[in-house]
């Protein structure tokens, strides 16, 4: 959610120009500054969440991963034998 609300404020000064006038020295305008710089900051919360909760882990797994040697066949675990 994060990540399309930081999308939706950098989309915002682009789709709708006429809502952020130019003012100031520079020609910019504050309002779509202040955007630009929140909705990097809220995709950057998004995409790090993202990435702890889903790509982290993933690698993880695939790192743990171990393919079968060709020709052998899984065994089950092996258990301990009663001595009677």
């Amino acid at each position: 959610m994060f990540a399309l609300l930081g999308a939706a404020m950098e989309l915002l000064p682009l789709l709708f120009a006429s809502w952020f006038p130019r003012s100031g020295a520079d020609e910019a305008s504050a309002r779509a500054l202040w955007l630009g710089l929140m909705g990097g900051a809220q995709m950057a919360l998004g995409a790090g969440y993202l990435i702890q909760a889903h790509l982290v882990p993933w690698v993880a797994r695939a790192a743990k991963f171990e393919p079968a040697k060709a020709g052998s066949l899984p065994l089950p675990a092996a258990r301990g034998a009663s001595g009677r």
